[in-house]
């Protein structure tokens, strides 16, 4: 009876230094977890920053044998999209227990998104960009001018377009609630999906009767689902995904448009 008296306390302070010593070893290891997750970040972040976010695409080349005669001037576009957005204010729903995901829409992306920075140049530039390079790339003109950067180049064509609609809608997943909803992101289950419409019209002017011999309406979509946070930071062939989509639809209708441009730039010479 006095052994197990005389002994009690020192078993009592043998329990407290294990868990003691076990409580220590879970907060470093906790620690050692929130110092990884916030590398990562970190180091995702600079890649972030090196993505591309111009609208540039490739195509075969759809160059007649010679090239038009003249100097085309690709103009930068008219802007009408409509401007409205989905309130940023809808995101608070995400708290209410029960909700899988919040829908989100944007008429100007290159201005406003949901739920992933974009920090593009304004569309009416950046798809006007996009074209002229192309179109020096194929060489379909004896010669092809940007006319912001060339205002006073002399041109017998001029490229035109209005930017009708660019409309992207993210659904960003919350399983079942926000407050949670962070630990998901880590783990690098699905954070967001995009749908994107595209809508431009395009024509071009003869300058020297200032007559419009070519119009064209470009319209494409396309969706891409799933994303987790690390893809959106490694984006798509070195390109932001919201810019690889956008450039994806153009470099699908563009063929397209150009043989139609070529057919009557041909009608016109006769």
């Amino acid at each position: 009876m006095f052994y197990f008296l005389h002994e009690g306390p020192k078993l009592t302070k043998k329990k407290t230094a294990g868990w003691k010593r076990r409580y220590d070893m879970a907060i470093s290891k906790l620690f050692q977890a929130t110092v990884i997750i916030c590398a990562s970040f970190i180091l995702a972040s600079c890649a972030v920053s090196k993505l591309d976010n111009s609208l540039d695409y490739r195509t075969s080349r759809y160059t007649p044998s010679k090239p038009f005669e003249g100097t085309l001037g690709v103009d930068e576009f008219i802007d009408l999209r409509p401007q409205g957005t989905t309130s940023d204010a809808k995101k608070w729903i995400g708290f209410i227990p029960g909700v899988l995901w919040i829908d989100f829409v944007s008429e100007t992306p290159d201005t406003f998104t949901g739920f992933s920075s974009y920090n593009s140049f304004p569309f009416k530039s950046s798809f006007a960009r996009a074209i002229y390079r192309n179109l020096s790339e194929n060489g379909l003109f004896e010669k092809t001018v940007y006319l912001p950067e060339e205002r006073y180049a002399k041109t017998k064509w001029r490229l035109e377009g209005i930017l009708r609609q660019t409309t992207l809608r993210e659904r960003c997943y919350y399983y079942g609630s926000g407050f949670y909803a962070w630990c998901t992101r880590i783990i690098g289950l699905p954070y967001v999906s995009y749908e994107t419409d595209l809508d431009i019209t395009l024509r071009l002017r003869r300058l020297s009767d200032d007559e419009i011999i070519w119009t064209h309406e470009l319209k494409g979509s396309k969706t891409d689902r799933y994303y987790n946070i690390y893809q959106l930071m490694t984006g798509k062939d070195e390109k932001h995904i919201l810019s690889y989509n956008f450039s994806k639809i153009l470099e699908e209708n563009m063929p397209p448009a150009m043989e139609s441009l070529k057919a009557a730039l041909a009608a016109s010479a006769r």
